[in-house]
C-alpha cells in the first residue's frame, strides 16, 4: 500500500516592513531617552563597567517598573522584524539578548555623562522588560504576522508599499508627542522654544489666541489625519479610523496632563480654540476622503507649513498658562526631553514624507 505523501510545509510569511521599520524607530527613541541630555560628557577616572560590580543600595520602584515597561515594546517589535528569519523561541531569546546588550551599553554610556547614573538595577529591569516584551511578541505573532484573520484584515485595509507602513508610524509618533505638554493643542513643530530661542512679543490679545489656536489645532489634526489616510485602502474604514484618531488624540493629552500636573488638569486644554479646532480639523478631513493620495498629501504639506509657521510666531497660550503652572518634570525628565523632541521634529518628518511619496509616485 502505498505511503500517504505530505504535503510541504506552507512558507511563513514575511514580517511586515512596518514590524521592522517600527523597530528601528524604538530602538532609537530609546537611545535618545537613555542619554538625555546629550551633552557635557566627561571621562571618568574609573572603569565605565566598573557599576556592575555592586548593586545600588536604594533602586526606587517607580523607576525599576519604569525601565522594565520601557523595554517590553523593545522586546515585541524584535520578535516580530525577526518573525521571518527565526522561530518563535530563537526569536525570543535573540529579542531579549538584544534588549540586555543594548541596556549594557548604554548604562556604560551614561558614566560618560554628569547628570546620569549607571545601575545594575536598571539593567535588570531593562533586561527583564526585553524578555516580557518578547514573550509578548512570540504569542503575538501568529494571529498579527502569519495567517490569521487580522493579517487579512491588514492586507485588506492598508495599502500595500512602504510609505503605508511609515504613514502609520508618523501617526504613532504624532500620538506619541502629545504627551509633551505643548501650551497650543496639537501644536508640534515649535523648534524655537525646543532651542531656547525667543518667543514672539507679538501682543495677542485672549480673543485674538482662540483663533490662533483654533487654526493650528485644525491644521495639525488636519495633517495627521491625511497622513493616516494615505495609509489606508478603499476597502479600510476611514472615517472610523479618524473617530479612534480623535479619541486616541484627547485620551493621550489628558493622561499627560493627569500625569504631570494632576487630575485637576486633565482637561485644561480643552480651551476654546482647541474645541473648534477639533471640529474644524475632523470636517476637514471628512471633506477630503474623496480625494486622491497625491492631492490629500499635496494638502498636508500646506498644511503642516502653515501651522509650524503659526506655532514658532505664536505667544504662550493665556488661557493654558493661568489654568496649568510652570512644569516641573521631575522624575519624568528624561521621557520629557524624548516627547518634546519628537513635538519638535514631527512636522519636518510629515513634510519629508509627503515630498518623498509624491516624488516617487511621479517617477511611476
Amino acid at each position: 500500500m502505498p505511503s500517504k505523501i505530505e504535503p510541504p510545509d506552507r512558507p511563513r510569511p514575511p514580517a511586515s516592513a512596518l514590524a521592522r521599520e517600527l523597530c528601528v524607530v524604538y530602538l532609537l527613541l530609546i537611545i535618545y531617552a537613555t542619554l538625555h541630555p546629550i551633552t557635557s560628557w566627561r571621562v571618568q577616572n574609573t572603569s565605565p563597567w566598573e557599576w556592575l560590580e555592586h548593586w545600588p543600595k536604594v533602586a526606587l520602584p517607580f523607576d525599576f517598573a519604569f525601565n522594565v515597561v520601557a523595554y517590553v515594546p523593545l522586546g515585541l517589535l524584535l520578535v516580530w522584524a525577526l518573525y521571518h528569519r527565526l522561530r518563535a523561541g530563537a526569536a525570543l531569546l535573540a529579542a531579549t539578548a538584544c534588549g540586555a546588550i543594548l541596556s549594557l551599553l548604554l548604562e556604560s554610556l551614561q558614566t560618560y555623562l554628569p547628570s546620569r547614573t549607571s545601575s545594575l538595577a536598571d539593567l535588570a529591569a531593562n533586561a527583564g522588560g526585553a524578555l516580557v516584551g518578547a514573550i509578548l511578541g512570540a504569542l503575538l505573532a501568529g494571529p498579527l504576522l502569519g495567517r490569521g484573520r487580522l493579517r487579512q484584515l491588514s492586507a485588506d485595509w492598508v495599502v500595500p508599499d512602504r510609505g503605508a507602513s511609515r504613514a502609520l508610524i508618523l501617526t504613532g509618533l504624532w500620538l506619541f508627542a502629545l504627551l509633551f505638554p505643548e501650551s497650543i493643542l496639537f501644536g508640534h513643530g515649535n523648534a524655537i522654544a525646543y532651542v531656547g530661542g525667543p518667543i514672539s512679543g507679538y501682543p495677542f490679545t485672549p480673543a485674538e489666541f482662540v483663533r490662533v489656536e483654533t487654526a493650528v489645532t485644525a491644521a495639525s489634526l488636519f495633517a495627521v489625519g491625511a497622513v493616516l489616510l494615505s495609509a489606508l485602502g478603499p476597502a479600510a474604514p476611514r472615517p472610523l479610523a479618524l473617530l479612534l484618531l480623535v479619541l486616541a488624540a484627547c485620551t493621550l493629552r489628558a493622561l499627560s496632563q493627569t500625569i504631570l500636573f494632576g487630575p485637576e488638569y486633565a482637561w485644561a486644554w480643552l480651551t476654546p480654540g482647541a474645541q473648534r479646532g477639533l471640529i474644524a480639523g475632523a470636517v476637514a478631513l471628512l471633506a477630503t476622503l474623496p480625494l486622491t493620495r497625491p492631492m490629500r498629501l499635496a494638502l498636508v504639506i500646506i498644511a503642516v507649513t502653515f501651522a509650524t509657521v503659526v506655532v514658532n510666531i505664536a505667544p504662550a497660550n493665556p488661557y493654558y498658562v493661568s489654568t496649568v503652572q510652570e512644569l516641573n518634570p521631575g522624575r519624568f525628565l528624561n521621557f520629557n526631553g524624548l516627547t518634546q523632541l519628537v513635538s519638535a521634529a514631527w512636522p519636518f518628518l510629515a513634510l519629508l514624507y509627503s515630498v518623498v511619496v509624491l516624488a516617487e509616485g511621479g517617477r511611476r
